[in-house]
């Protein structure tokens, strides 16, 4: 296992990611067609870990569009800070396969928060687009993927389009950042 600040990372069980990979495979074929604006909620658990909900927007045979992926940690509910940002700091070493690599910007011990943004977001002349996860006690992720326009204060949330093996590799590596309890 890798080390990151002195915690090991969380071992994913073998039968654990499988799980999860059925879990997700059933669901995307069963989705395979759909196209709403109307964001249809999917949620998958391995045993007693990690509960994840994605919003869907869009599935066809090969990709996925969604608003917003999820995940519940209950074994972070009780931890200090630190584990939580070990989790968003070996998470961001894992992730490195978006449109954009993503790093934590923003640590706020107070709330319990750690923001993450891409690093550097996507610019052209007419908008800034760039993904935000917010990684908070008790033991909770959130993703959503955000496009500014030029000339406009305010961000607006746009739907993140990915294939269903990298949506799978981003389960997977958000569990297996877990730092492992001490």
């Amino acid at each position: 296992m890798a080390k990151l600040t002195g915690m090991e990372t969380r071992a994913v069980d073998r039968g654990e990611r499988m799980l999860l990979n059925e879990q997700i495979t059933q669901s995307l074929a069963a989705l395979k067609g759909m196209v709403s604006n109307v964001p249809k909620t999917v949620g998958w658990s391995a045993g007693g870990g990690p509960a994840f909900e994605v919003d869907f927007t869009a599935v066809d045979s090969l990709g996925c569009t969604f608003r917003e992926l999820r995940l519940s940690a209950d074994e972070l509910k009780t931890v200090p800070f630190e584990r939580l940002k070990a989790w968003a700091d070996n998470l961001c070493q894992k992730v490195t396969y978006l449109l954009e690599n993503v790093a934590p910007l923003e640590l706020d011990t107070g709330a319990q928060t750690v923001l993450i943004r891409s690093v550097p977001p996507t610019r052209d002349a007419d908008q800034t687009a760039f993904y935000e996860m917010v990684v908070k006690a008790p033991g909770e992720l959130s993703l959503r993927r955000y496009i500014r326009a030029a000339r406009a204060g305010n961000r607006e949330s746009r739907d993140i389009q990915i294939t269903h093996e990298v949506l799978v590799r981003l389960v997977h590596d958000i569990v297996a950042a877990i730092p492992a309890a001490q």
